[in-house]
């Protein structure tokens, strides 16, 4: 009985804490396990869906990441973050169009999101629309001018292109 014994919602914040740690530090194996362990417990936490969509993304299961992400967005249909990793993982798998969907739901949800100009020009470039990759990166940088990935990816189509920096 309280407060003598832990209260199991203070050992399942300790064990997204411990997956979220596996997670910072890509020990993807273990992130998986502790966010699935989470969910086990407490199905509807979102946070560590989430999560796991994440880190089943960055290990390359992308067919389950997308679960996540839809299992997320079914929960939360405003949830922007999840619509730009709905449209990483299906970019992934060469689902341009699918990922180009999420990312212009994401866009409509949360126009001053980071990343989501820098990853719709991702799937332009794959489609071969310079310009309009550039212009996305264009938008990226006015909307984060400190956006390094999308900082170098200008510089190296300024070059290509134009033979500029």
């Amino acid at each position: 009985m309280w407060p003598f014994r832990r209260r199991p919602d203070r050992d399942l914040r300790r064990q997204l804490q411990a997956a979220n740690e596996a997670l910072r530090k890509r020990d993807l194996p273990t992130a998986i396990t502790a966010y699935r362990e989470v969910l086990a417990a407490d199905p509807e936490n979102l946070s560590a869906l989430m999560n796991l969509g994440t880190a089943l993304h960055l290990s390359g299961q992308h067919t389950a990441a997308i679960e996540c992400f839809e299992q997320a967005l079914q929960r939360d249909p405003a949830n922007a973050t999840a619509y730009v990793n709905l449209g990483a993982a299906h970019g992934s798998l060469g689902h341009l169009d699918r990922a180009m969907k999420a990312l212009l739901k994401a866009l409509d949800l949360a126009p001053m999101k980071r990343d989501i100009h820098y990853n719709l020009a991702t799937l332009y470039l794959r489609k071969g629309e310079v310009v309009r990759a550039m212009a996305e990166l264009e938008l990226e940088l006015a909307i984060h001018p400190d956006h390094v990935p999308a900082q170098k990816a200008v510089a190296e189509l300024r070059r290509q292109q134009f033979g500029t920096r």
